[in-house]
């Protein structure tokens, strides 16, 4: 059908694709579509479980080093440092620290090659970043970091039971599969459907969610750029709701937040340095 399109007459098209079509054996024609195809786009399917598999498996093995080779010599100085500061003081400290080093030390990392104009693998190669809107975006980025980082950890002290800040009973490998199956599959079902509410709703979008996409080139600076509010609810109370439901050990919470952290900047760096396929940079 294809060579007749391109060569043969409107005509000829027509009587040629007729034939054909009538030579197609009518079970094939008949067939009911798969389950699959009623669900997802089967073009999507096979990525998507692909997808999810390659994170989970990516992110247990960074959880099982951080459990079996970074923490442990540092369990007797953690148990000093919360017997003297509190643990609610510690997990605000803790909290920062992680949330400082991802989010502006890899992601300043990730903003450099935008600052510095580098065109080579960039998605939207015509778009150039604006330096002055980035500054005047930092009041709001900050302000936000700030909440997460006081908030987050305050509420995860109050709804985490005692085991979860037993360092030395650090979680093996069949508890952090089970939590990041349950956190993964969590967060991604809470941000899908708060997201899709945001752009669905119009007065939601207008008054909340349209902030964020003021950035239609975004930076990775700017990932949480956006309205207070889509912060708390979009942003993090998905990322809290699945370590809080499992009640999972703060020392793999603390890698998950890690892990999201570099990889929501990497996603809003406008480069291709990232697993989704420019599909975020996109739907800016």
């Amino acid at each position: 059908p294809f060579v007749l399109k391109l060569c043969a007459p409107r005509s000829a098209q027509r009587s040629a694709l007729g034939i054909w079509a009538s030579c197609v054996p009518r079970a094939m024609a008949t067939t009911a579509p798969r389950v699959s195809e009623r669900l997802f786009r089967r073009d999507m399917l096979g990525p998507t479980v692909g997808h999810f598999a390659t994170s989970v498996t990516a992110l247990l093995l960074f959880e099982l080093f951080a459990m079996e080779w970074l923490l442990p010599p540092w369990v007797p100085a953690l148990e000093a440092m919360e017997a003297s500061m509190g643990r609610a003081r510690l997990s605000l400290w803790s909290w920062t620290l992680i949330s400082v080093v991802a989010y502006w030390g890899v992601g300043g990392v990730f903003a450099l090659p935008a600052l510095w104009r580098v065109e080579g693998w960039k998605i939207q190669p015509n778009r150039a970043l604006d330096r002055r809107a980035l500054v005047e975006a930092m009041p709001l980025v900050v302000f936000n970091f700030v909440v997460s980082s006081v908030v987050s950890p305050l509420v995860l002290a109050a709804s985490l039971p005692e085991s979860a800040f037993d360092w030395r009973h650090l979680p093996g490998t069949w508890t952090l599969a089970r939590d990041i199956v349950a956190w993964m599959l969590v967060q991604e079902v809470l941000f899908f459907y708060v997201h899709r509410w945001l752009h669905e709703d119009k007065k939601l979008y207008a008054a909340i969610h349209k902030l964020h996409h003021t950035w239609t080139a975004p930076v990775s600076l700017v990932a949480i750029y956006c309205h207070p509010i889509e912060h708390v609810v979009s942003n993090m109370a998905p990322l809290l709701a699945g370590p809080i439901l499992c009640g999972s050990h703060v020392a793999s919470i603390g890698v998950f937040l890690f892990l999201g952290l570099v990889h929501t900047t990497a996603v809003h760096s406008g480069y291709w340095i990232c697993d989704d396929n420019g599909m975020h940079d996109e739907h800016h």
